[in-house]
């Protein structure tokens, strides 16, 4: 991914239009101006991967490269040289296609560099109203997904997304342990499409 650091904030890698699912193959990048943070989205024959980019205001920063099942489900995490791994009893795939009212629960198990640190992980999602979300100067059509599950102190923790069906991926999220601007919520402000193509 060395080419990732000049295709987010070189101006001349990005455009500031719209993406979709087309474009979803080079990738996106989610900026929020007021922390400042940008995220990189792209989607492989896999899943996702994405990278995450905070200011010192955070005190960590983080680089790590995540893979995600359909935007939803984080299975692969690659930071502080420590490979996690979420592994689910029940086939991530079920909860699709998504729709009002659907749920997805599942037992799941979290390893560390192949060692595993935590067992039966209880996870539920759901899938509520469809909405419409502007980010920037883009909408799109969104479906409210909440998650839920439990710690590793064992307190509850659930988290509500905003997930475009159309990109495969989440424009807004609510819950006290996602980083945030304000209030809880991690809000995006402007879209813009990535259209070089990243040599992994």
């Amino acid at each position: 991914m060395g080419l990732l650091g000049s295709v987010l904030f070189g101006g001349a890698a990005v455009a500031q239009v719209c993406p979709t699912a087309d474009t979803m193959k080079t990738g996106m990048v989610l900026i929020n101006s007021s922390i400042p943070a940008r995220l990189f989205v792209r989607l492989d024959n896999n899943g996702q991967i994405t990278e995450l980019h905070l200011n010192e205001r955070y005190v960590v920063v983080r680089d790590q490269i995540h893979v995600h099942e359909r935007g939803l489900f984080l299975s692969y995490e690659r930071g502080s040289h420590i490979n996690r791994t979420y592994v689910p009893d029940v086939p991530f795939s079920e909860f699709f296609p998504l729709e009002v009212g659907k749920t997805w629960t599942a037992s799941v198990d979290v390893f560390e560099n192949e060692d595993l640190v935590r067992r039966d992980v209880p996870y539920k999602f759901s899938v509520g109203e469809p909405g419409r979300l502007q980010v920037g100067s883009c909408a799109y059509d969104v479906l409210d997904v909440t998650l839920e599950t439990v710690g590793t102190k064992g307190e509850d923790i659930v988290t509500k997304y905003a997930y475009s069906p159309e990109l495969g991926t989440i424009l807004r999220g609510e819950g006290k342990h996602l980083w945030t601007s304000q209030d809880d919520v991690m809000q995006f402000d402007e879209l813009r499409v990535v259209r070089n193509k990243l040599v992994e």
